[in-house]
């Protein structure tokens, strides 16, 4: 091969070799952009917490209100408030033999609080993301409903097959909503409350900013387990 020609074809596979190496810096970078847009999704997401479900919910009075206009039985507040005390105290009594351990003569908690604030959490999630289903669902519904929102009355005529136009739909539909989210909020609440009654603190939802206690915590739960 002449040198020309050797010349033309070490050249040929330094190209080649540079786009290979851009081309896997790239994918690369669209990785880590893609995880990092990930980490920033999770981190700007709402924390599920109690007060942040009842903002979304229905009053008591506009409870009141939804179950007289659509028919739909109200929420037993006291009854449903009762079962998510009592079903959370139940569980705590009967993890306490298996989660609480002695250590030196001293009762060591912390396996049980750290267990019941994720059952806790659990609750309150299902409220929370219930709420906001509710609260989508409610201004769809008033967007159909609102005369300035939508052009289209037709959604406010009765249909040719007799059934409910699409606003009154949308409407009953949010109000089924609302009641269940209330419900929802008022079992979270009565878990919340034994947690509190029990451990003598308030049940606050993990967040990065308590990480470090809560991992402090496992490790001591995990050293008395093992004994050092």
């Amino acid at each position: 091969m002449s040198n020309a020609a050797t010349a033309i074809a070490q050249a040929h596979t330094v190209a080649q070799e540079k786009k290979s190496n851009k081309a896997k810096a790239d994918a690369s970078k669209a990785r880590a952009s893609s995880f990092q847009q990930a980490v920033d999704r999770k981190n700007a997401a709402p924390i599920a917490t109690i007060e942040a479900a009842k903002a979304l919910i229905p009053t008591a009075a506009q409870i009141a209100a939804i179950a007289r206009a659509f028919a739909i039985d109200e929420a037993d507040t006291d009854e449903l408030f009762g079962a998510g005390f009592n079903s959370a105290m139940d569980e705590i009594r009967v993890m306490e033999s298996v989660l609480v351990s002695t250590v030196q003569g001293e009762k060591n908690f912390r396996a049980l609080e750290m267990h019941m604030q994720r059952i806790v959490g659990s609750r309150v999630a299902s409220a929370f993301g219930q709420a906001q289903f509710y609260e989508t669902r409610r201004q769809a519904a008033r967007e159909l409903s609102s005369g300035f929102a939508n052009e289209d009355r037709d959604e406010d005529r009765m249909g040719v097959d007799g059934q409910a136009n699409r606003a009154a739909a949308a409407r009953e539909f949010a109000a089924q909503l609302g009641m269940k989210a209330y419900a929802l909020v008022c079992l979270a609440e009565g878990s919340a409350k034994a947690y509190a009654e029990y451990f003598g603190s308030e049940w606050k939802p993990y967040t990065r900013a308590n990480s470090r206690a809560l991992d402090r915590q496992v490790a001591d739960a995990q050293a008395d387990a093992l004994g050092f």
